[in-house]
């Protein structure tokens, strides 16, 4: 398949919206396609990273051992301090980015803009984060797992898990859902960064 012909697909979903899971894999799957094509994976590092993990059974490639790193280094703070906000102020920024997936955001909205493709908020305002709880749900129990090269590491994976809110429509409107990055030691023991955000449950009202 052409890069047009990838395109021209991925433009009437997107025109058209991204609704359920099926939908999202496939534009994430159109995308992968695209930086292959184009040959931008470097520049996009973190966009080629979350279409990776969307389709794997597991991950442990250089950007998966980059994001653990940093986890890793959060872990070792936090079994004292369990606070994030008391982590060191440029490992908390990075952990933060990386767990409301704002460099994930960031690149895929650049990424449409520059092969001239709708965003995700085209049928919807909250469009970033109806397709963010999609995609956790693509990826979650899809393990990101520290290499052995990586032998002075406390932890050995970090899994993506996704909760739902059990909220009535006339509450509100909105569905919230809970997004947690958990965190297995080497000890067997767990713990947990999690993020929480909401998605209007009938955004043309």
């Amino acid at each position: 398949m052409t890069q047009l012909q990838i395109m021209g697909k991925l433009e009437v979903q997107l025109a058209s919206g991204i609704t359920t899971e099926a939908e999202a894999v496939y534009l994430i799957v159109g995308i992968r396609k695209l930086l292959q094509h184009q040959q931008v994976k470097k520049q996009y590092k973190y966009l080629t990273f979350h279409c990776d993990w969307a389709v794997h059974s597991m991950l442990a490639g250089a950007t998966a051992q980059e994001i653990l790193k940093l986890f890793d280094a959060a872990n070792i703070h936090l079994k004292t301090d369990p606070e994030l906000h008391n982590l060191p102020p440029e490992l908390r920024t990075e952990i933060e980015s990386i767990s409301k997936m704002e460099y994930f955001e960031q690149e895929l909205k650049c990424f449409l803009k520059s092969n001239g493709l709708p965003g995700l908020d085209t049928t919807r305002p909250d469009g970033w984060i109806h397709f963010q709880h999609l995609y956790a749900k693509v990826v979650e129990d899809v393990p990101l797992e520290m290499t052995a090269q990586n032998a002075s590491a406390t932890i050995a994976s970090v899994t993506l898990n996704v909760d739902f809110a059990r909220v009535p429509k006339h509450e509100g409107g909105h569905m919230w859902f809970r997004v947690r990055w958990v965190i297995l030691n080497k000890n067997g023991l767990t713990g947990q960064i999690s993020v929480q955000n909401s998605f209007a449950l009938n955004p043309g009202a």
